[in-house]
């Protein structure tokens, strides 16, 4: 895109006015001859559409109640026409027949018009402050834009004057909305980033928050044409229909599965506070594969801190990708802010915009629940019991298997809830006799209360998953077996997730035969880079170490980010054999292996 193009442009166009009569003006076309006769008078910011002699003409023979339209449309005409005197000697009989609120406001704006067009920015300036714009009607409202706008360019406050043209350009004809554009685009053009990133305003509406953000990416000389490119593409599907957009460069669509090569990523941990200790250890797996990365990083603390200003921090150190942050709400937060840079998040939001350079990353256990109701339907099971801690986290779990159960078998499984380590027995035996499900329309059982049966069914159950930790399991397990032993049923086979892990060579007798979902970094991968871990980090445990390779991951697999989402290839990974949904969310797919005196076998 040719700046010298475009400005040559400009200077053609910006003896414009933002009102239909700059055609006029300009000498674009002839306005139409029209008798002196009396005509009725148009409305006060009506378009200028005939020489301001007609106008003035029209006023010597008004009547007393038309007086002020036809005077009011004789100044800005002569305005528009170049004629500042012509219009000053109209100012005191207009303000003459200023009886009304409305008429007020509409003598002061042309006031200030007249003192701009005449360059008495002072006068312009007072007259302007002593407008009562709640009086003025909405039609002078682009009026007071421009003329706001060409005060402020005169004083030398080009980023000012811009925002009123693009509050003014929506009300704007089509012809001069492209006067507009270029005026804005004149104006932005010669900003720094910096300046423009610094103008910026926490409640600026989508208009305004496009340009700035727009001209920020195209005025940065040292952004590297991919890191460039990867920011236009975002913005242009955040802003798909901002009058911008005309700037934008071609951008070929095989961009999308080039491997990304970042310059600068700025990692967003809560380095202190609560999460310190967490964050150290994804900052660990971040830094081991930090030499395989090859890019500068840089980690910044977002404990206690809005997204706003780690946003601003990300931007003033140049850098072109972002990694985290580790909270929902920060992501949340950070996404309300658009973002142009490409981020992977490590976290997944309740809305996820499915955004070009956008990724989402997490060890969520919901989605660990969608592994394991997949893994059962694989086995031929039919009817699913989820036993679960009746506590918000176990709900959600146990909501998640059923939610993909669902979908898998059109069946919903059979959800059951403990609270009280002292009646587990009761729950595990109520749950294996009474062979009923929760209503489908309830999501959830009732926090702190007994399960909530709804006769629906005769059938048994036929397999069983454990959403608890490694110690509710070890409690429970042998109560399913009791029960069933009772009965002189079989034992179902029972399920788990990482959160009933016990390391290699814990001899838990209770767990023999469990079938464990986890990352194949628990299990028998990578067992050279898990002893220099260990040796490193002596004091590490399975939490730390998960943490570690959800850091290691998330670092080694950006590169391949786009290439995994375009083709729904599969990476493998400490955390799993990862793939990407549309929506830019990274999937893990899991190892299962089966525990057998103190060992963790693989199954698959």
């Amino acid at each position: 895109m040719a700046k010298q193009n475009q400005r040559g442009s400009v200077t053609r166009l910006l003896c414009t006015m933002v009102l239909s009569s700059t055609l006029l003006a300009c000498g674009v076309f002839e306005p139409p001859q029209i008798s002196d006769q009396d005509q009725t008078a148009p409305e006060v910011f009506a378009a200028i559409d005939r020489p301001a002699q007609q106008y003035q003409r029209q006023s010597t023979r008004a009547a007393q109640h038309d007086l002020f339209v036809w005077q009011a449309l004789a100044i800005r005409a002569y305005l528009q026409q170049g004629e500042p005197d012509a219009a000053e000697a109209l100012l005191s009989p207009l303000q003459q027949n200023a009886n009304t609120p409305a008429r007020q406001a509409t003598a002061q704006l042309l006031k200030a018009s007249w003192a701009e067009s005449a360059n008495r920015l002072e006068l312009a300036e007072q007259s302007l402050g002593q407008l009562d714009t709640a009086a003025l009607p909405e039609t002078g409202l682009s009026l007071l834009l421009s003329t706001q706008g060409q005060l402020q360019e005169k004083q030398g406050q080009p980023l000012a004057a811009a925002r009123q043209y693009i509050a003014l350009h929506r009300r704007l004809s089509d012809a001069e909305a492209d006067a507009n554009r270029e005026r804005i685009y004149h104006l932005l053009g010669e900003q720094n980033p910096s300046s423009l990133r610094a103008a910026q305003k926490k409640d600026d509406d989508e208009a305004s928050r496009g340009w700035f953000e727009l001209m920020a990416i195209l005025n940065n000389p040292t952004l590297q044409p991919d890191p460039k490119q990867w920011q236009l593409e975002s913005w242009a599907q955040l802003y798909p229909s901002h009058p911008g957009a005309i700037y934008l460069p071609p951008m070929p669509d095989s961009s999308r599965k080039a491997l990304y090569q970042p310059g600068h990523i700025a990692v967003l941990l809560p380095l202190s506070g609560r999460l310190a200790e967490q964050s150290e250890a994804i900052r660990a797996g971040m830094m081991h594969a930090h030499p395989e990365q090859g890019a500068r990083l840089s980690f910044i603390d977002t404990n206690e801190r809005s997204m706003t200003a780690v946003y601003r921090q990300v931007q003033q150190a140049g850098a072109d990708f972002i990694v985290g942050p580790l909270l929902k709400e920060n992501v949340e937060a950070l996404l309300a802010l658009q973002p142009t840079l490409p981020v992977l998040a490590l976290n997944e939001p309740a809305h996820k915009p499915a955004l070009a350079h956008t990724y989402y990353f997490s060890l969520s256990p919901e989605a660990d629940a969608d592994e394991v109701a997949h893994h059962m339907w694989e086995q031929g099971h039919q009817r699913p019991l989820v036993f679960a801690p009746d506590h918000e986290l176990g709900q959600r779990i146990a909501n998640r298997f059923n939610q993909s159960w669902q979908q898998l078998s059109g069946m919903p499984a059979t959800l059951a809830y403990f609270n009280d380590k002292d009646k587990v027995e009761q729950d595990v035996r109520q749950a294996l006799t009474v062979t009923e499900i929760p209503d489908s329309n309830t999501e959830q059982g009732q926090p702190g209360g007994e399960p909530d049966w709804v006769d629906t069914t005769d059938a048994p159950v036929d397999s069983l998953f454990l959403v608890t930790n490694a110690t509710e399991t070890q409690i429970t397990l042998p109560y399913f077996h009791l029960v069933q032993d009772s009965l002189s049923a079989s034992r179902l086979p029972a399920y788990v997730i990482s959160r009933s892990y016990v390391p290699q060579g814990t001899a838990v007798r209770e767990f023999n035969g469990l079938q464990l979902a986890d990352m194949p970094w628990m299990l028998e991968a990578s067992p050279q880079l898990k002893e220099e871990i260990t040796v490193s980090w002596p004091q590490a445990n399975s939490s730390w170490l998960r943490l570690f390779a959800f850091g290691h991951d998330a670092l080694t697999s950006l590169p391949q980010l786009s290439q995994l989402r375009a083709t729904a290839g599969r990476l493998p990974a400490l955390t799993g054999q990862l793939n990407i949904s549309p929506d830019g969310t990274l999937h893990r797919g899991l190892q299962w292996a089966v525990y057998q005196d103190g060992r963790w076998l693989p199954t698959r």
